[in-house]
């Protein structure tokens, strides 16, 4: 099983990820591969390539999605993660922008994936991606994009409102169920 945690940028899908990850040391983080580099102090959360070796990839038929982001900016999921969640055998989480969320849940069915998008007002989400010191560039290339990612939060199974951390990763673990983090 796969649960998607979906959101605008600033929200806290990579610290409600960190704390769900912790509480439940055998849900395990389906990595993406993008060309965006490492942020500093950052959980190894994604396989970092240049944009030629994305170009690579995405010829050799490695990615089920992609989608370029932000500021030109590429993430990717390879098809074979999906393939491994399809088995069933271990349950993993991911965040995901909203199209790669809509693509990976219809391909993977109600029954392989649960999917949870979470917002915070702007002056929340503005200034927390000021906090971890994004410039005023990509803080305004994240912010445009806002309105157009909460266009599709009622296409996913919940929405969560994430001020307070520990109150949101209690709901989430509340909607995805104690069979689906073990």
């Amino acid at each position: 099983m796969l649960t998607i945690i979906i959101g605008p940028s600033g929200v806290g899908k990579n610290s409600v990820i960190d704390v769900l990850m912790k509480r439940h040391p055998n849900l395990q983080y389906l990595k993406a591969v993008t060309t965006r580099a490492k942020r500093p102090g950052e959980r190894d959360a994604y396989v970092h390539v240049s944009k030629e070796e994305f170009q690579k990839m995405i010829k050799e038929g490695v990615f089920f999605e992609y989608e370029n982001v932000h500021a030109d900016l590429m993430y990717g999921t390879r098809l074979s993660a999906l393939e491994q969640i399809k088995k069933g055998k271990k349950n993993f989480i991911k965040d995901l922008d909203v199209n790669g969320a809509i693509k990976v849940q219809k391909y993977l069915g109600k029954k392989n994936c649960k999917t949870v998008f979470l917002d915070a007002p702007d002056q929340v989400l503005y200034q927390r991606l000021k906090d971890r010191g994004e410039s005023a560039d990509i803080i305004n290339v994240r912010m445009s994009r806002y309105e157009m990612e909460r266009k599709f939060k009622d296409q996913f199974d919940t929405s969560i409102v994430n001020i307070d951390l520990e109150e949101t990763v209690n709901l989430i673990e509340k909607f995805i169920g104690q069979e689906n983090l073990k």
